[in-house]
């Protein structure tokens, strides 16, 4: 049986990947044994993989095929001092060089309890998305609160996953 910091992480995996899916029409999934084989302690064992075992293995959840060069990384924190941004924060660190991905659109989804959830991703990036709310600048990474991100920027997500394919 899963720890209750896994089985809480488990739930916000699959929470994320039904919203995703009711916003995209597509089906979103949790990679199954999500961070277990890759992971921590297990990072070692991405590189006996093949570029095609990597792609169903990278991040969280497994995207659509209309959606595939996109990565999602999940996390969950009980609580989380955002004023330690200022000064740099490893979790955050830890997480964003998690979710990094030279080769897909990638975002980390975290959770802080009694806080909400919110949504970090590269510059690059974020310069593209409509953002009606603020936002954290922390190094070259945007963080943002997850409320309504996706419904408002679906379309331009949907036209950079596309450009992503034909630029490959």
């Amino acid at each position: 049986m899963p720890s209750r910091q896994k089985a809480k992480g488990n739930n916000f995996e699959r929470t994320v990947a039904k919203h995703l899916s009711g916003v995209f029409g597509y089906n979103f999934e949790r990679v199954p044994t999500s961070g277990a084989m890759t992971g921590g302690m297990n990072a070692w064992v991405l590189e006996r993989l093949s570029e095609s075992q990597k792609l169903l293995l990278e991040g969280d959840l497994i995207p659509p095929d209309e959606l595939s060069n996109i990565k999602i990384e999940c996390k969950t924190l009980k609580k989380f001092n955002f004023s330690s941004l200022i000064k740099g924060n490893k979790t955050m660190d830890d997480w964003i060089d998690q979710a990094k991905s030279n080769h897909k659109i990638w975002f980390l989804i975290f959770k802080i309890n009694n806080r909400g959830s919110f949504i970090a991703s590269h510059e690059f990036f974020f310069k593209k998305f409509s953002i009606n709310s603020n936002y954290i600048v922390y190094g070259n990474n945007y963080i943002v609160a997850m409320d309504d991100f996706f419904e408002e920027n679906k379309d331009t997500i949907i036209k950079m996953n596309n450009e992503w394919s034909r630029n490959k």
